[in-house]
């Protein structure tokens, strides 16, 4: 499944956008991140990708991928949640390659 399969994703992508801009979130590495899902309960999170020190762990099922980003739809709008990886795995980086704020 793709994550045109995410009812949250299609339905409400332009919130989702604007959050993102909203928030100092990059939208590329909103894309081109791993999501797990369920429509029936309305969730979705967004999983953080990339971190040199996890790569060094190879295939390992045993250690989970940190969640970046929980969004959740509760009566038709969506509620956001960040955890401490948001920044880490989704936020803006300056052209010195500094997260920004």
């Amino acid at each position: 499944m793709g994550k045109n399969d995410s009812k949250i994703l299609r339905d409400f992508w332009p919130e989702i956008e604007r959050y993102c801009l909203d928030n100092k979130l990059s939208i590329d590495k909103f894309q081109g991140t791993t999501l797990c899902y369920n429509n029936e309960a309305g969730r979705v999170f967004i999983l953080g990708e990339g971190d040199p020190a996890r790569a060094k762990l190879g295939l390992a099922d045993d250690v989970p991928l940190p969640i970046a980003l929980e969004i959740y739809l509760e009566d038709g709008k969506l509620r956001f949640e960040q955890t401490e990886h948001t920044r880490k795995y989704l936020g803006v980086e300056n052209k010195a390659g500094r997260r920004v704020a």
